[in-house]
This record gives C-alpha cells, sequence and structure tokens, in this order.
C-alpha cells in the first residue's frame, strides 16, 4: 500500500529544511551548511490490552540534520526533542531537559515559561473525569499531553501541557574534516 507524502517542515525558526535528502544518497554538505532529512514514518507494531494511543498517536517524526564543520558544532544548547502542542514548541535537550519554549503564533521565545529547567517525563491522556486513562514513557505521544517534573528541595513539582500535536527527534551529524580534531566528548557532555 502506497503512503502519501505530507510536508514535516518544521516551524520557522527550528531548523527549516534547506533541502530534503535520503539516507541513501547522503548530501555532500560545504561548512557551515545544514541539511535537514526527514525519514518516512514507519508502521509502529502494537498490542493492544486495553486503552491507550493508537499507533499513530505514538509515531514520531524523526529528523536528521546534516552539518559540516569542527567537532566544537556539538557543544552547546541543542534541541535533540521537539514537543509541539497547539500553541507552543517545547525544546528538549539530549538530557530530557526543557532548554526552550517557543510561542507558534508569534514565534516568540518565552523564557520565564515554567517548564524551561524542567525534565520531561513523557506524556499522559486524562478521561474527561480528570483520571488518567494512559501513560507514554520516556516520550509523550500525541493526543495527550506531555508531563515535566521540577524539584523545589524536597518537593517535586509536576505539571502537563495541552494535548500533543508532534513529536520531533532531531538527530544532529557534523561531517568532520580529515585535517580536523575529533570531538573532545567530556568537553561536550560537560561531565
Amino acid at each position: 500500500m502506497a503512503q502519501k507524502k505530507k510536508d514535516r517542515s518544521t516551524h520557522r525558526g527550528f531548523a527549516e529544511p534547506t533541502k530534503r535528502v535520503s539516507m541513501a544518497d547522503p548530501p555532500t554538505a560545504e561548512a557551515g551548511d545544514t541539511v535537514v532529512d526527514a525519514a518516512p514514518k514507519k508502521k509502529v507494531a502494537t498490542t493492544t490490552r486495553g486503552k491507550g494511543p493508537s499507533a499513530e498517536d505514538v509515531a514520531l517524526d524523526i529528523e536528521q540534520v546534516r552539518e559540516a564543520g569542527t567537532p566544537s558544532l556539538l557543544a552547546g544548547p541543542w534541541r535533540a526533542i521537539e514537543i509541539w502542542t497547539r500553541n507552543r514548541i517545547y525544546g528538549v535537550d539530549g538530557g530530557m531537559v526543557c532548554v526552550s519554549v517557543t510561542d507558534r503564533v508569534s514565534d516568540a521565545q518565552q523564557p520565564d515559561h515554567p517548564a524551561i529547567g524542567a525534565r520531561l517525563l513523557g506524556g499522559q491522556h486524562r478521561a474527561k473525569d480528570g483520571t488518567i486513562e494512559w501513560v507514554a514513557h520516556p516520550l509523550p505521544a500525541r493526543g495527550g499531553a506531555a508531563v515535566f517534573a521540577k524539584r523545589f528541595g524536597k518537593r517535586l513539582n509536576v505539571s502537563e501541557t495541552s494535548d500533543v500535536t508532534r513529536v520531533v527527534v532531531r538527530q544532529r551529524v557534523v561531517e568532520v574534516g580529515p585535517d580536523m580534531q575529533p570531538p573532545k566528548w567530556d568537553e561536550i557532555t560537560g561531565e
């Protein structure tokens, strides 16, 4: 069965694809170029045992961002995961910590948003009466809310977003030239 191709370009300011490429034919990038590859969706095998998200709800969009340059490109902030809701995009780093929140209408950063600095726990869906019907971990599923937690002393403050409409996993690949030093992983990870 043939699948329809959908345009899965990201929101303006979040690595708008400059060229679509297939993984079978990776691009040759010049220093400073950014190329994004959105992998096609694959069927997800599921076992149904009760209520929960459908296979389409848990499907993830995967983007590969290919760059050419020095390994220092890997240092610094990186949105490894984007959680899209109707009004906002939550940028989450590789440590599952929210590093940015962007308003989708105005494209404005919200540096004072309470989710910044909170850890992504996964997602959950509530019934109309408020009871939790299903949870998803480590990433939220579409149709449920993303769940973030922030520790205040000994207290854990857990909050949830509005319903998730899209989850994007962003893999970064930096092509390193032969005359460049390999990355210093301890500098990149901060450990």
